[in-house]
């Protein structure tokens, strides 16, 4: 009996020790949220014209944290870009190496709207960077080669607001808005050489033309980019 009673003692203390644990989880600090555009797979699923909208946000990829229960948080947005173009038609010869990178970093806070509606809006800080080749070769009665450099480099900031919908409780589906101001510089150097094989001794000439200007715009980012958001 009374090794019966000592055990009815440790079942209801392990029990009750079980529900205190239970009793004090901690609820969730923060809110993860990881998007990517997924414009090109909407189009493809509900395009049936070649009727598109511009889409002028350069950012793939962004990754939202909050706080769950004030929604203030930070964001990160990015996005690079490598194209290599190449043609010959026996003739002419052009080769572009083409490197774009977008970066932008800011702050936010989000309000739900309902069980599955929520926005958000903020500041954030903007860079941009091109780094851009080109070289053309013609071949006619002489050569003319022509090797374009472009660098430009630029910096910014601007307001942005976003709307989602919550497919489930860790899918949805967003859009956002935004207006960016940069100011920035882009060098250029062109340079041009041309051999001419049919006179001798060889003869090359080379022009060579340098820029360097600075620019600023500002840019309107409509709401036509949607983003496949995981949250976590």
């Amino acid at each position: 009996m009374k090794n019966a009673i000592i055990i009815i003692s440790i079942v209801l203390l392990g029990q009750s020790s079980y529900c205190q644990d239970s009793d004090t989880i901690k609820p969730k600090l923060f809110n993860h949220f990881i998007g990517v555009q997924g414009n090109e797979l909407i189009r493809q699923v509900f395009n049936f014209n070649n009727t598109t909208a511009n889409n002028s946000n350069p950012y793939l990829l962004t990754y939202h944290i909050n706080f769950a229960r004030s929604g203030w948080g930070l964001r990160v947005g990015a996005a690079y870009s490598n194209r290599v173009f190449t043609t010959d038609d026996g003739i002419t010869a052009n080769k572009s190496n083409l490197n774009d990178l977008r970066l932008r970093f800011g702050i936010e806070r989000a309000f739900r709207l309902s069980d599955r509606w929520s926005c958000g809006a903020g500041l954030d800080g903007i860079m941009k960077h091109d780094d851009n080749k080109t070289q053309s070769r013609v071949v006619n009665f002489d050569t003319t080669t022509t090797n374009i450099t472009s660098l430009a480099t630029g910096y910014g900031g601007g307001a942005m607001a976003w709307l989602r919908y919550s497919v489930s409780p860790h899918v949805l589906v967003g859009t956002e808005a935004s207006f960016y101001y940069t100011m920035g510089n882009q060098k250029q150097n062109i340079k041009i050489t041309s051999v001419n094989p049919f006179v001798f001794p060889l003869q090359q000439t080379t022009v060579i033309t340098k820029t360097d200007n600075d620019f600023s715009d500002g840019v309107f980012a409509l709401p036509v980019t949607f983003y496949l958001i995981v949250k976590f």
